[in-house]
């Protein structure tokens, strides 16, 4: 079960056609594993929380909009951006190095 539906990205993106489905179920599995990667909570019963909700949506659309990254890019350095980052903060226990 996916944390966001292709509905909700669509609206999100403001897509009017289904026409690039196949393009953003391939960004919603890796939006849903970088943000499931980063957090260290469990949720029951696969209910995620709305900042989680917005996390993978903002990875989504990064995604859609840095379709080849650059060095400008803001998907280098193996990190999530500062706004995914923020929304995740509550459901990641720090590690120490």
């Amino acid at each position: 079960m996916s944390i966001v539906t292709v509905d909700q990205v669509r609206e999100h993106l403001r897509y009017d056609t289904e026409d690039n489905d196949p393009m953003l179920e391939m960004y919603i599995k890796a939006a849903e594993n970088a943000v499931l990667n980063y957090v260290t909570d469990t949720f029951e019963n696969n209910v995620y929380p709305d900042d989680i909700k917005h996390a993978v949506l903002l990875m989504v659309g990064m995604f859609d909009r840095e379709r080849e990254p650059s060095k400008e890019s803001s998907i280098i350095d193996n990190y999530l951006p500062p706004a995914v980052r923020a929304l995740l903060y509550p459901y990641r226990t720090p590690t120490a190095i």
